[in-house]
């Protein structure tokens, strides 16, 4: 089993973009601007595990939920896909902040993921 950790800030958006565009490529409809925050970030390992059947998510602790678990394997497939790879992970996200308290964990989150 090989693993890899990273770390992301946090950020709390100024100016929002409030809606999308194009949602099936995640585009915005309008610019936005946002402030990192450096003292609060989210930690993630990523572990890949020839023993899992199917990706699992660890979010502060706990397990998360099956739509937020397929966010994270839809990405793990493209890494998987470039990587010419089948291996399951098992992704460990914690933050080290207040999650759902409007400072974009889901951002570094998938950042940190990204990294890692």
């Amino acid at each position: 089993m090989s693993s890899a950790t990273a770390r992301a800030c946090a950020n709390i958006a100024l100016v929002k973009y409030w809606g999308k565009r194009d949602a099936q490529l995640n585009l915005p409809a309008a610019g936005s601007l946002s402030l990192t925050l450096g003292a609060l970030t989210t930690e993630t390992t990523v572990a890949f595990d020839p023993a899992l059947a199917a990706d699992v998510l660890i979010l502060d602790g706990a397990a998360a939920r099956p739509q937020e678990t397929a966010r994270i394997s839809s990405f793990l497939d493209l890494i998987r896909a470039e990587a010419k790879l089948s291996t399951r992970a098992r992704v460990t996200s914690t933050n080290h902040f207040p999650t759902a308290s409007g400072l974009a964990s889901s951002a570094s989150g998938f950042a940190a993921l990204a990294v890692a």
